[in-house]
């Protein structure tokens, strides 16, 4: 088995558009859930493209696994903020 390079893996972004084909989530969401603080993405806040890491992919699909199971978008963007911190303590 090999063993998963997490530096090589945070380093790694989609387009908004890409993220989006991923969690099956609309582009104009992922504008507003990034707009309202709920996920960011990896680039400036510019006109550039937005582009979002391993951990923000991971954060969307739980925030939408938990509103499906009744949460709000707010009390599930802090779920799952709280299980990403945990994350990155492990994974650093």
């Amino acid at each position: 088995m090999d063993e998963i390079d997490y530096g090589l893996l945070k380093q790694m972004a989609v387009t908004i558009g890409e993220a989006s084909k991923i969690s099956d989530i609309p582009i104009r969401k992922l504008r507003y859930w990034e707009e309202k603080g709920y996920i960011d993405s990896a680039e400036e806040k510019t006109n550039a493209t937005r582009r979002f890491d391993y951990y923000a992919i991971k954060k969307i699909i739980l925030m939408k696994e938990l509103i499906e199971d009744g949460y709000t978008v707010e009390a599930a963007s802090q779920k799952a903020e709280t299980r990403m911190k945990k994350l990155r303590e492990v994974f650093g």
